[in-house]
């Protein structure tokens, strides 16, 4: 509030808000309000707890606060990235960011000083690195023993051993010995880990090309719109799109689409996109929400929260 009355130039005031006990366990738990009048025109601020929820969630957050209470509703955050900035602002939600950006569109207000990030700028996951972490958030269990896992990835004990260092550094897992087996274990819940490597996170896809019905390797896993609509409640698009593993000229493809009816799009992926997947023709759900990552267009975000939800709650 300081950050905003020397910035702005402008008189706050905050009192406790009494409309929280009428609302439901989950939004108490997840934030603390409070009641704001920034020169007089009154405002809620909602202070998260812990994790930025999915912008699908905050919207359904702040649906709900609003049948109580009808005042603008403001995100206090300590931090905050370009990308969670673009969403939010592309989805009308106000937002103060301490000491870096405000966006208070009921005011006019929209200042932007600069990023900030939960973990280093600019690193993007190794491909050891992601299959490591998305092996960690598919099992229940806290911990994660990464010898066991390296077989199964297919992955030496060169690269699982740069990956747990990636993965440390980055802040998103904690690691532990155990004789002389490492152990690691994520920070935060599941879902929480998930939204913090966002950010960071790898395009599993390395280019895409067009190819005949007939020249799909056997076996080709489905993948982009094509699998997020088996997922969820998207529709499927015109083309069918396919996962393969390998080179692209192995591909009797070409850059361009000539024909959906007998074409389908094939994504060449920089791992192999079965090796995480408990569905035998799609390919595995985190992998699928990382190609997603620079979609701009909210029914493919609502479609990514339905599969997060299905996951994780």
């Amino acid at each position: 509030m300081k950050y905003l009355a020397d910035t702005l130039g402008i008189e706050v005031h905050t009192e406790l808000w009494g409309g929280a006990a009428g609302l439901p366990y989950y939004l108490n738990d997840r934030y603390e309000f409070k009641k704001a009048a920034l020169e007089g025109v009154h405002c809620l601020f909602l202070t998260p707890k812990g994790e930025l929820d999915t912008l699908n969630a905050l919207k359904k957050h702040i649906a709900k606060v609003h049948e109580i209470e009808q005042l603008p509703i403001v995100l206090e955050l300590d931090s905050i990235t370009a990308w969670r900035r673009k969403s939010l602002i592309g989805a009308r939600i106000p937002f103060v960011a301490q000491d870096c950006q405000i966006y208070l569109p009921f005011l006019g207000v929209a200042l932007i000083e600069r990023y900030t990030t939960t973990a280093p700028s600019g690193e993007t996951l190794m491909p050891s690195s992601q299959l490591l972490l998305f092996s960690y958030l598919y099992q229940a269990d806290s911990e994660l023993y990464t010898s066991s896992t390296a077989d199964s990835l297919g992955l030496s004990t060169m690269q699982i051993s740069r990956a747990v260092k990636q993965l440390k550094a980055l802040g998103l897992v904690s690691v532990r010995k155990d004789g002389v087996r490492m152990v690691i274990s994520g920070k935060g819940n599941h879902r929480d880990l998930f939204e913090m490597a966002r950010p960071h996170l790898l395009n599993p896809v390395r280019r895409k090309v067009y190819a005949e019905f007939g020249a799909i390797p056997d076996g080709a896993p489905q993948s982009g719109l094509t699998a997020l609509s088996e997922l969820s409640m998207l529709n499927p698009p015109a083309v069918k799109t396919v996962a393969f593993f390998g080179k692209a000229g192995e591909l009797a493809g070409m850059d361009a689409l000539i024909d959906n009816n007998t074409q389908v799009e094939v994504e060449v992926w920089r791992y192999a996109p079965a090796l995480l997947s408990n569905h035998s023709d799609i390919v595995d759900r985190l992998s699928l929400i990382a190609s997603m990552q620079s979609a701009d267009d909210e029914r493919i975000e609502q479609a990514v929260d339905e599969i997060l939800s299905g996951l994780w709650g």
